[in-house]
């Protein structure tokens, strides 16, 4: 599903200009922004907690403390589940069905626990909670480079006539290609040659700042719409590992 986001319904459809145009209008947009914003400090607390956990589990094993602490791992597998389907559902607007846990569903000590470590929902759930770390960085790393370049742009006639600061899209060296067509006919050789060099622009007068301010807005409206499909990508990522509906043998 499209989750008001610009990626369409089906694989074989295309976003209108007015869908993609109107991100920054649409209150999906804000959600998604603050889904990935959270996602890495929730990553990097997923990550460590697990790391942490599984490694000292696995080294207490020959001692009691070994296997209360597994199972306090592969439980709080599932509460992450709970939570990060909270996020999909009401930032991403992602559709995942409510979760059955087979733990639940058990009796007895040991049958509980048989059910825990057997039950594929807490392990996608984990595999999930590993995977938030990789989504996080890619999304603080998207965040900061997207809205630092975008704003940057955008506040141009702010400070460009400023003592010391240089405004524009510098390069160090003018960079010259010759683009060349050549078309074989009979003993000849038909051709255009076209010589394209790209120089630095500087920006020192108030309609050069304006024009970059432009450029910004139009990369800002951009950068949010590669949020929205971000965050659209994250949705069905969601949906793929926290529904028991869609694993093996799942159901809601």
């Amino acid at each position: 599903m499209g989750a008001d986001g610009i990626v369409p319904d089906t694989l074989g459809g295309r976003p209108a200009a007015s869908t993609l145009l109107a991100a920054p209008l649409r209150p999906r947009t804000y959600g998604t922004l603050a889904y990935l914003a959270l996602a890495f400090p929730l990553g990097l607390a997923y990550f460590v907690a697990t790391v942490v956990g599984l490694s000292l589990s696995l080294g207490l094993a020959v001692l009691v403390v070994g296997l209360p602490l597994f199972v306090l791992v592969l439980g709080s597998f599932m509460l992450v589940a709970v939570v990060e389907r909270r996020l999909a559902t009401y930032l991403l607007g992602a559709d995942i069905g409510s979760p059955r846990w087979k733990v639940t569903e058990s009796t007895g000590v040991a049958g509980r626990l048989v059910a825990l470590v057997t039950d594929t929902a807490v392990w996608a759930a984990g595999v999930f909670a590993v995977s938030k770390f990789v989504v996080g960085v890619a999304a603080f790393v998207l965040l900061v480079t997207l809205f630092s370049t975008s704003f940057s742009l955008l506040s141009a006639p702010v400070y460009y006539d400023r003592s010391g600061v240089t405004v524009g899209l510098i390069v160090p060296e003018p960079i010259t290609r010759e683009l060349s067509l050549l078309i074989p006919w009979n003993d000849f050789v038909v051709g255009v040659s076209f010589v394209v060099e790209i120089s630095s622009w500087e920006v020192t007068t108030l309609p050069g700042a304006l024009a970059m301010s432009l450029i910004g807005a139009v990369l800002l409206v951009a950068s949010l719409n590669v949020f929205n499909a971000a965050g659209w990508l994250c949705a069905r990522w969601a949906e793929l590992l926290l529904d028991p509906s869609r694993l093996p043998g799942g159901t809601e």
